[in-house]
This record gives C-alpha cells, sequence and structure tokens, in this order.
C-alpha cells in the first residue's frame, strides 16, 4: 500500500507542492517525486510511494504572489530529527503563508 495523506491549504495562494519520497527507511535515499497543484482554501487526499516506500523525505512549496514566485523546501536529512517525525507519524499535512514565509503543521485525520 502507497503512503496517504490529506493535504489542506490554508493561505490565500495556489500552492504547487512536491512530495520527495524516500526509499526505504533510510532518508539518504530517495524513491522520487510526486507533484500536484493545491487551491487557497483546499484539501485533498494524496497517494505517494508504494508498498514499500511510503515515507516522506520532504515537501517543496511555491506560490505566487503580487508577480513574485516564492518557495520553500523542507527535506529531512535524519532519521527521527522533529522533521521526519512530524511528516511520518501524521496523516494530515497543513500549510499556511504569512509575511512572504511558509509553514507547515501536522495532524492525524480521523
Amino acid at each position: 500500500m502507497a503512503g496517504r495523506k490529506l493535504f489542506t491549504n490554508q493561505s490565500i495562494l495556489t500552492m504547487a507542492v512536491t512530495l520527495v519520497i524516500r526509499a526505504g527507511d533510510d532518508p539518504h535515499n530517495q524513491a522520487g517525486t510526486k507533484s500536484f497543484t493545491l487551491p487557497p482554501g483546499q484539501s485533498q487526499w494524496q497517494e505517494y510511494g508504494d508498498y514499500s516506500n511510503i515515507y516522506l523525505n520532504g515537501i517543496k512549496l511555491a506560490g505566487v504572489q503580487n508577480g513574485d514566485l516564492t518557495n520553500v523546501q523542507y527535506i529531512v536529512i535524519l532519521r527521527g530529527s522533529p522533521l521526519d517525525n512530524q511528516l511520518n507519524t501524521r496523516n494530515g499535512v497543513d500549510f499556511t503563508f504569512s509575511n512572504n514565509n511558509f509553514a507547515i503543521s501536522t495532524r492525524q485525520v480521523h
């Protein structure tokens, strides 16, 4: 079974989202990416990876506001790090954008 999470855009920007998928359980190994667009105020369930590659190694976000492109990437480099635990222990990921900065938070969705 692939990984599956609910992604929610809590900002006023349309966000281009790229999921960085881990190969196995070692953050140094990549299994590819999955990209999708998330409109403002919308949520989408997304599946990624496959039965042996269910972990996220990172998230890249990009959005345009007032003619300016802003982007950020969050990448795991150490298993068990706060970002690793945040991305891989909960099934809901929320995005916000304020003062020209993106932020992510996670939650458990039932």
